[in-house]
């Protein structure tokens, strides 16, 4: 009984370990993807689409150490082949880090400065039907005009500009569905931005602190760092990683009742032996606790091989790629201390605690012993 407790620990402990690890993996994998898109520091109006870029800003971020780049959001109607969908459209100019475009384009090329190119999220051109370079189904953006007036007719509430699809790239499910990219002059000619205007400065890297850049621009301007920008992303994450942690507790917790189990039918299996030792003077404090260290020892010597286990196989998947995603991609597993610690010491809590109540239990029995 002894022994099967001890595998169960084994395998709990193991498998909380590996999904864990693997959950990890997962989240890494998923936040660097982010990492493309979401600069370092994002400088944006706190009212309003967009500000004026003056020569004091300019001179305060043109110093050495500091890579940034001028972009605009806003929303847009993509027309194509009779096929329409709201889009974000994301204008970037040339400072746009080549990494993150190496990183995200999927198929076609990056869009080139100045020209009428976008390059749409991979979900968009796989639903609406967009190629790349086609001349002869160009795709129409549409953008509201600003301003008021009586309205006659389309033209006089709509701006469009006819682009051509020049790539594709892919980031996630959710991205590649409603993003494009376009070049910020492009994107000032569709939304009529204002000459020396950007909706945002992008930091992609910076070695002067947020404190000095949120200090300088003041209150009207709101500075995020990445998690900030990302917010709901990383709660998201954070509280499935949690869940998981909870799910596979539980886990722990039944396999932890075969070492109860088997306490128990030892204490029962033991009552001649246990009277016995009452007999020669052990106490029956002593005697509980010599269920309370085995008990407390097969958690800790089965969370131990089983963490041990755990670090090899996750050490195996990084070195060696045993399980695959796609042809290409291999699971992505992480080795954290956090999640070491984790599992270690819920395995060793419960197990403690397990150990306590059949020790209480063994006290009781031997009382009843004694009374008999």
């Amino acid at each position: 009984m002894s022994i099967l407790a001890i595998v169960g620990v084994i395998v709990s402990s193991s498998a909380m370990f590996i999904v864990l690890s693997g959950f990890s993996g997962l989240k890494n994998y998923s936040l660097e993807f982010i990492s493309f898109v979401s600069p370092e520091i994002k400088i944006s109006p706190i009212k309003g689409k967009s500000f004026e870029f003056t020569d004091e800003m300019k001179r305060f971020l043109d110093i050495e150490g500091v890579s940034y780049g001028l972009s605009y959001e806003d929303k847009a109607l993509l027309s194509v082949n009779e096929n329409n969908r709201i889009v974000k459209v994301k204008a970037v100019d040339q400072n746009f880090p080549r990494k993150s475009i190496d990183s995200i384009v999927y198929q076609g090329l990056w869009f080139n400065k100045g020209s009428d190119e976008v390059v749409v999220g991979l979900g968009v051109a796989y639903e609406l039907g967009v190629s790349t370079f086609d001349a002869i189904s160009p795709i129409k953006l549409y953008a509201p005009k600003p301003g008021k007036g009586q309205v006659f007719s389309e033209k006089d509430i709509l701006k469009s500009v006819n682009v051509l699809a020049s790539g594709v790239f892919s980031l996630n499910e959710e991205l590649n569905n409603s993003l494009i990219f376009c070049d910020f002059e492009l994107a000032k000619n569709l939304f009529e931005i204002k000459e020396q205007h950007v909706g945002s400065v992008d930091v992609y890297k910076s070695n002067i602190s947020y404190e000095k850049i949120s200090s300088f621009f003041g209150p009207e301007f709101s500075v995020e760092t990445r998690i900030q920008q990302n917010k709901s992303i990383y709660k998201m994450l954070n509280t499935e990683q949690v869940a998981i942690y909870l799910i596979f507790s539980l886990i722990v917790v039944v396999a932890l009742f075969n070492m109860f189990g088997a306490l128990m039918m030892m204490v029962i299996e033991k009552q001649k032996n246990l009277q016995t030792l009452m007999v020669l003077g052990v106490t029956k404090t002593q005697v509980g606790k010599i269920f309370f260290y085995q008990g407390s020892l097969i958690s800790v010597v089965g969370c131990i091989i089983g963490l041990s286990v755990g670090v090899l196989l996750v050490f195996l998947q990084q070195k060696f790629s045993l399980f695959m995603i796609t042809p290409s991609l291999a699971y992505p597993v992480v080795f954290d201390i956090n999640n070491f610690l984790f599992v270690f010491f819920t395995v060793c809590v419960l197990g403690s605690l397990a150990s306590t109540i059949v020790s209480f239990y063994v006290k009781k029995s031997i009382q009843q012993i004694s009374q008999k």
